[in-house]
């Protein structure tokens, strides 16, 4: 579910790179973030959950990321690695409002795929939601291997619900952007047609106190840990570019609810750190009308393993 926040009007929606071990998640990543204009886009950040390692960062479109009089900035996710167990997976995918689905071609790896599918469906049933519901784009990566399954088939085995599907090479970048752009294009469809709800809690601070409490263990939240090619970024899209075409979806009417200044509105004014100690601050900011004050608060975590059942 899309976050709202009314006193900044932004809207921010989640988007999870999904799949199967090796089918290119991070690369498609990687290579996203090369081609946003730094102006345009946050760090490029990690969180180590158990033997398993998050990337993710947000960035807002230019110019055309809107709904209404509303901005809307993007957050993306993804899970580096062979294998990514079902609870971290659930973790990350909660409040997802999106999911690009990264199909490996190879041929030997349909059935990698199908389990992968399967698993996503399940986690969407233990949210109470069914896969159907949720924008997704299949994009069947590696096609510029020797041997790889040929579409149709993929097409049959993994989409049943007929979504959109992009044949891919994330290593060249072709077909990464595509799948990105039609994901968008749909999230933005939905907040329009279904208006905005007021969210409690950014879902990266949700996720972050998740893992600590569980006793994971996060990096700082300053740390740029993943390398790319900095010379592509003298291939950042500019705004207004023709690639960045489909998103003249976002400039529409969007449904908004009235600012109530007479009430008090707490909100997060940075990202959280962690310190030494097990402790984490938290930047905030507190409104009441024309008042206005900036505060940090210091929250101690245990950082015991849970002894319940």
């Amino acid at each position: 579910m899309a976050l709202v926040n009314h006193i900044k009007r932004e809207i921010n929606a989640k988007l999870v790179i999904y799949g199967p071990g090796l089918s290119g998640k991070a690369t498609n990543l990687n290579y996203i973030y090369r081609k946003l204009k730094p102006e345009h886009r946050g760090k490029l950040k990690t969180m180590n959950i158990e033997k398993e390692r998050m990337l993710f960062f947000d960035f807002a479109p230019a110019g055309k990321g809107k709904v209404g009089a509303y901005n809307v900035r993007f957050h993306i996710y993804t899970i580096v690695g062979e294998v990514a167990s079902s609870s971290t997976w659930k973790m990350v995918l909660k409040g997802a409002d999106g999911v690009v689905f990264v199909a490996d071609s190879a041929s030997d790896r349909l059935s990698a795929n199908l389990d992968c599918l399967n698993n996503l469906q399940m986690i969407m049933h233990a949210y109470g939601k069914n896969l159907s519901d949720l924008p997704v784009v299949l994009q069947c990566n590696k096609r510029d291997l020797p041997a790889v399954i040929p579409l149709d088939e993929m097409q049959k085995a993994l989409n049943p619900d007929c979504y959109t599907v992009i044949p891919a090479v994330a290593c060249k970048g072709e077909g990464v952007l595509e799948s990105l752009y039609s994901l968008m294009k749909t999230v933005l469809k939905n907040l329009r047609e279904n208006g905005l709800e007021l969210g409690k809690e950014p879902e990266q601070l949700a996720g972050a106190t998740t893992a600590m409490m569980a006793g994971r263990r996060t990096e700082p939240s300053g740390m740029e840990p993943v390398s790319y090619n900095a010379e592509a970024d003298s291939h950042a899209i500019p705004a207004g570019a023709g690639e960045s075409e489909m998103l003249t979806a976002a400039a529409m009417n969007g449904k908004n609810d009235a600012i109530d200044i007479g009430k008090p509105f707490l909100e997060l004014a940075g990202e959280p750190e962690l310190i030494a100690g097990g402790r984490l601050r938290v930047p905030l900011n507190f409104r009441y009308g024309d008042w206005e004050k900036k505060m940090t608060i210091t929250v101690s975590v245990s950082l015991e393993p849970d002894q319940g059942c």
